[in-house]
């Protein structure tokens, strides 16, 4: 059975890798948005008002969100097909300021007091995991279908792409609206875990931290996002725990060297990261395995050549 901590754990985790998702599905069709978090937003506020202000039942919200992000994702869809690059994350990161004042002016959901009493949802946790397994089912297949193979043609080469007969615009919406539906379904799951969102809770920060898990994880397979939540979402509490770890090493070892015993005893202090110290390690390995690996950690290539070894071995 896993405690109250662990439980939280899996529980933020798994909401961040749908958000993850959420992103990546646009982002394979060339499109990079810093809206995912207004999506989540949206879903968190469709959900609570199901749920709180109308009193039904989870589940209902749960669709809800999915339903409501994925028509406000084709809303925001229609004018990005005009644009792309830079252009692309201003207009999606405008996106969000405007879903952060709206929450911010609503009363009806508490406007700057914050939208309050969400009921917590008890079996949570069943409900991501499946959510999840549906959403890699849907990555697996679409990675095999010719869907999958034309986003990754208008990724390449967008106009080359319309030329050979792929139809861009239902594609790049299509994209765009589900990725939307994963994100308000994640911020529906937030919600009903923290009981309390407000304006704040769906910024700017929390976009960027949706993109690095693509783009530290890989950009070009759906292992990517799982790659890269796992060593983002984890490494900050993997980091707090080097001094138990350092803790293990016997005394033996270090107590008939001096400069042992002093390499220790500094190694002991550094690794103090129960407070904001440990930020910045992460910002370091970040920015090293940037350097050593910019695909991200896997790619399209390594997973055929790890296919192709397997294959290779079963044979």
């Amino acid at each position: 059975m896993l405690d109250a901590y662990q439980e939280s754990l899996l529980i933020f985790f798994g909401i961040n890798l749908i958000a993850a998702f959420s992103f990546y599905l646009p982002f394979k069709t060339g499109q990079v948005s810093l809206g995912q978090a207004g999506f989540m937003g949206v879903g968190a506020y469709a959900a609570g008002i199901i749920t709180t202000k109308l009193g039904l039942y989870f589940p209902l919200g749960l669709a809800t969100s999915a339903v409501v992000s994925a028509i406000v994702g084709l809303m925001v869809g229609f004018p990005a097909l005009r644009i792309k690059g830079i252009y692309l994350l201003l207009l999606t990161l405008g996106f969000g300021q405007i879903v952060q004042v709206v929450a911010l002016t609503w009363d009806y959901t508490g406007a700057h007091n914050g939208f309050q009493g969400i009921p917590k949802q008890d079996n949570l946790l069943l409900y991501i995991y499946g959510v999840l397994v549906v959403i890699v089912l849907f990555f697996f297949r679409l990675e095999r279908s010719s869907l999958g193979r034309a986003m990754v043609a208008i990724h390449g080469d967008e106009d080359a792409a319309e030329v050979m007969g792929i139809d861009i615009v239902r594609i790049k919406l299509f994209a765009f609206s589900i990725g939307a539906a994963f994100a308000g379904m994640a911020g529906c799951m937030f919600a009903h875990m923290t009981t309390y969102v407000d304006s704040l809770t769906f910024g700017i920060l929390l976009a960027v931290n949706i993109l690095m898990f693509v783009v530290v994880g890989g950009g070009t397979t759906f292992l990517g996002p799982i790659v890269g939540t796992i060593g983002l979402y984890f490494l900050p509490e993997m980091l707090r725990t080097l001094r138990e770890w350092m803790e293990l090493i016997p005394i033996e070892w270090t107590e008939n060297s001096e400069f042992l015993t002093s390499a220790y005893d500094w190694l002991y202090d550094f690794f103090d990261f129960e407070n904001e110290k440990r930020w910045i390690a992460y910002a370091i390995i970040i920015i090293l395995m940037m350097i050593w690996r910019p695909q991200g950690l896997m790619s399209r290539d390594l997973v055929k050549r790890w296919g192709r070894r397997l294959t290779g071995s079963r044979a």
